[in-house]
């Protein structure tokens, strides 16, 4: 009896969703055209027609396809919108930002329990809460008081990797999870076996292998969280349910840590402890609470995660293209000896007078973006770009991948070149840097948003921000690791019992951010020099 009741809900619940679909497809249709994009299926639109893994170079084939920047597809009454250029990016998601601050719902997410992170919050009065806690902490300016914390990590992770060449990757965990931790929490990770880098890690192997965000079936059509595995088969849905206790892990267990130890910490200016302060002294005073427990969570959480990520992932990728290409190696550090010397260490003082090791960062960001579809905003009413209607609620990425391989900005856009920047002054091609890997968005103030039933409820001033909140601490950490690295490594290419080369296989994740999988490499010191800076003796 059970089983019937159960399959008559599910028939009803299909029937009900069909009807939406049939709704939102036959309601009054825009006088303006959409952009152009591939066609769709009746009802489902386009659900089956963009892929699950491949996504972002997908939408840059169509865009070449209609010869447009922008392209349109709808998938179960969800309209979604692919900026394919840097130019139509920043029209939409810059001069356009108060309309796209928006963030669709990202129900696999929460389901993963990434529900109360910055990244993913809707606009509203939460997320910019949440945003005024990070804001001040992560400006360029702020974060230059972690440049000691950064060389002294990144020389640490040297001689770690000296110790155990073999466990490179895990020493480059390490230091993402030991800046972000001292950050975040004040929490101290000296050691490669220490327990909160397999907490990173397993947060990182779910955020990065369950599927592209807003994108799965219990996206599109979030009621379908609550159905069983056995009713509703999306591996992604089981993906979610299964790894929820590696994101919830990665934000109770330093949290847990940071609220008994606060009392005796008054030093600590890590942020946890910054807001922990702000909160127990309201509590002691009897005064309204700024944020909650789950908001320092949350925010606390979010550089935790989005730090050790994208810092390890970078240098993962960058530590490949050295495989890759020695003679860029050789070149890095020919400017290292010229203009530092053999004798000490680059220092973040030393930035503007390394080109070319700027210009390898910066190529590394363009090679291989880490989130290749882009972060989806929302729209928040109905807009017009270039005569193409978008409609209120439409979904919108800023396809990374395609601008960063944009054939009409970057020559030969899939070799990794940093010579590509050189400028034009100097007898290079100029090509710019690339834009658009920590976000897009623009500073706006808002006073108030009309809609068709008045006003918005958010009408204090708010700066809307979607660029990514700590883009300059993750920088920083990414060029102060590479400096180290080239100054006192040498990478090549491994050799098998036999002596044969092994290639590096060049292979990367499919889901929320794009990981390089693990390969083989050979990494030694440059000289002895190199191991006397680094204390590897």
């Amino acid at each position: 009896m059970e089983l019937i009741f159960s399959k008559v809900l599910v028939e009803l619940g299909i029937i009900c969703m069909i009807a939406i679909v049939v709704i939102a497809h036959w309601r009054s249709k825009p006088t303006l055209p959409l952009p152009p994009g591939p066609p769709g299926e009746f009802l489902l639109g386009h659900t089956r027609v963009i892929p699950k893994s491949n996504t972002a170079g997908t939408y840059a084939r169509w865009s070449k396809e209609y010869n447009s920047d922008i392209i349109y597809v709808k998938s179960l009454g969800r309209s979604i919108v692919v900026l394919n250029s840097a130019e139509a990016a920043r029209d939409v998601l810059e001069r356009k930002g108060a309309n796209f601050c928006d963030r669709p719902k990202f129900t696999l997410l929460e389901v993963m329990g990434w529900g109360k992170t910055l990244t993913f919050l809707p606009f509203g009065e939460r997320w910019q809460m949440h945003r005024r806690l990070l804001q001040t902490s992560f400006s360029n300016t702020n974060v230059r008081r972690w440049h000691t914390l950064q060389m002294t990590e990144a020389r640490r992770t040297v001689r770690n990797i000296l110790r155990r060449p073999d466990g490179w990757e895990t020493s480059l965990r390490r230091l993402a999870v030991a800046i972000v931790l001292q950050v975040s929490y004040g929490t101290e990770v000296p050691n490669d076996d220490d327990p909160y880098i397999q907490i990173a890690n397993d947060a990182m192997y779910a955020t990065g292998n369950g599927g592209a965000p807003a994108n799965s079936i219990i996206d599109l059509v979030p009621p379908a969280r609550h159905l069983p595995d056995w009713l509703i088969r999306d591996w992604s849905l089981r993906f979610a349910r299964q790894w929820r206790w590696a994101i919830q892990k990665l934000h109770d267990v330093p949290f847990d840590v940071a609220w008994k130890e606060h009392d005796n910490l008054n030093d600590n200016t890590s942020l946890a402890h910054q807001l922990l302060s702000v909160y127990k002294s309201n509590e002691a005073l009897g005064n309204k609470q700024e944020w909650s427990l789950d908001d320092i969570k949350g925010a606390a959480g979010a550089v935790f995660i989005a730090g050790a990520d994208t810092t390890w992932a970078t240098c993962v990728i960058f530590i490949l293209n050295m495989v890759l290409h020695p003679e860029i190696q050789e070149k890095a550090r020919n400017q290292l000896d010229s203009v530092i010397g053999t004798d000490r260490l680059p220092a973040f003082s030393d930035r503007g007078s390394l080109p070319y090791i700027e210009h390898i960062v910066q190529e590394v960001y363009r090679w291989s973006p880490l989130a290749p579809p882009g972060i989806p905003h929302k729209s928040l009413r109905d807009d017009v770009y270039q005569g193409m209607f978008i409609p209120k609620g439409t979904v919108v990425y800023a396809n990374a991948h395609a601008i960063a391989h944009d054939e009409r900005i970057y020559q030969a856009p899939h070799d990794f070149n940093p010579d590509r920047y050189e400028p034009l002054a100097d007898g290079g091609p100029g090509e710019p840097f690339p834009v658009g890997n920590f976000g897009f968005g623009r500073r706006y103030v808002v006073h108030s948003l009309k809609h068709s039933g008045g006003f918005h409820p958010w009408t204090v001033s708010c700066s809307l921000f979607r660029v990514c909140v700590g883009r300059f601490l993750a920088d920083n950490s990414v060029w102060i690791m590479v400096a180290t690295m080239l100054a006192t490594l040498e990478f090549r290419k491994k050799r098998d019992g036999a002596g044969n080369i092994v290639e590096p296989q060049v292979s990367f994740t499919n889901g929320g951010t794009c990981h390089p999988q693990h390969f083989e490499c050979s990494i030694k010191p440059r000289s002895p020099e190199a191991l006397v800076l680094v204390g590897a003796n």
